[in-house]
């Protein structure tokens, strides 16, 4: 069996993240990057823990956020999903123990930490139901790598079932008691190596309307073109791309979706240390996902003038990107024959 080692950002301009280094890095109360902003100059925000965000007031922002962001959207559902951001719990700061550090999880690392706005899925979601994705009462949604629970949390709120899977070390800890119903829907969080672990799969189960994956089956992490500066760059599904196809094909009920969609800096030129988190395109080829029981309703799409309107609207040109050259899109997108 492969390792499976999952990151998402580089850090001050070294190298990726991984799990265990995200978890020393938010110990040592250090710099959370949005899971768009990658850029090493980029600085967003302090998780500081004396100074931990007061219940309400980022589920306040996201709100405010959520007024911009729907203008932008098309889709009824999509529309609906946005709305519940007022609706999310306010959350009062709470320690945790990593390693021999007291962490503070606060209303602001709870929802958008080391992740950024919960809204950033909302392009997906938009493309998702342009394609034919309508969501009734308890449809259910599986995330592939889903990294923060606002968007889940939105989901629910919006009447779905929704699980998702990580293998950051810190999120079970952090959401352990943040699983569950809520609103008409519910929220169900699985941590370790899917597919490669079988107990996941099973947990897992079948039946899903949406299998999702944003930000994290690039190209760049699974096949990366050049050689990696570092082992810690590469995601190791664990299991061969048909594998894991066949899995998530055997997850969705005839006529549901897959969908992949990354958010990337620019490439790197050819005479210039590979970047494998830039590399956003899809990482499976159109006769794998044929193979696998897909018909492909999008292929490697550029997206990049709706990635840089969202950006917009959630200010993230005011953080230090430049939207038109630091931020690039692809989408993926396939329907269970």
């Amino acid at each position: 069996m492969k390792s499976y080692i999952r990151k998402h950002r580089p850090f001050n301009g070294d190298s990726d993240i991984t799990c265990g280094d995200r978890l020393h890095a938010i110990a040592l109360q250090v710099i959370v990057l949005l899971p768009v902003l990658f850029l090493p100059y980029t600085i967003v925000k302090a998780q500081e823990t004396q100074t931990a965000a007061e219940p309400g007031s980022i589920v306040a922002e996201i709100k405010a956020e959520a007024e911009k962001v729907i203008t932008s959207v098309q889709g009824r559902w999509t529309k609906s999903w946005i709305a519940q951001s007022g609706n999310l719990p306010p959350i009062k700061p709470f320690s945790l123990k990593v390693g021999d550090k007291d962490v503070t999880i606060d209303e602001s690392l709870f929802y958008s930490g080391r992740y950024g706005s919960p809204l950033s899925y909302s392009r997906a979601f938009d493309l998702v139901e342009e394609f034919g994705f309508k969501p009734a009462e308890k449809s259910r949604v599986f995330d592939f790598g889903y990294g923060s629970i606002g968007h889940l949390r939105l989901l629910a709120l919006s009447g779905l079932d929704v699980t998702a899977v990580d293998v950051d070390p810190l999120l079970p800890s952090m959401y352990a008691d943040a699983a569950g119903p809520l609103g008409s829907g519910n929220v169900r969080l699985l941590n370790g190596k899917f597919p490669a672990e079988e107990s996941l799969v099973t947990e897992a189960g079948d039946g899903y309307d949406l299998f999702i994956s944003k930000n994290t089956l690039k190209r760049g992490y699974i096949h990366p073109a050049r050689e990696p500066a570092s082992p810690k760059h590469i995601i190791e599904l664990g299991v061969t791309d048909e594998a894991y196809l066949q899995q998530v094909a055997k997850m969705l009920k005839p006529g549901g979706f897959f969908v992949i969609y990354n958010l990337c800096p620019p490439k790197a030129p050819d005479d210039k240390p590979y970047i494998p988190w830039a590399d956003g395109e899809c990482p499976f080829s159109e006769a794998q996902l044929s193979q696998a029981g897909f018909e492909i309703l999008a292929y490697d799409i550029v997206d990049d003038k709706a990635a840089r309107e969202l950006g917009r609207l959630l200010s993230w040109d005011q953080m230090g990107m430049n939207l038109q050259t630091d931020l690039f899109a692809w989408y993926t997108i396939a329907k269970k024959k």
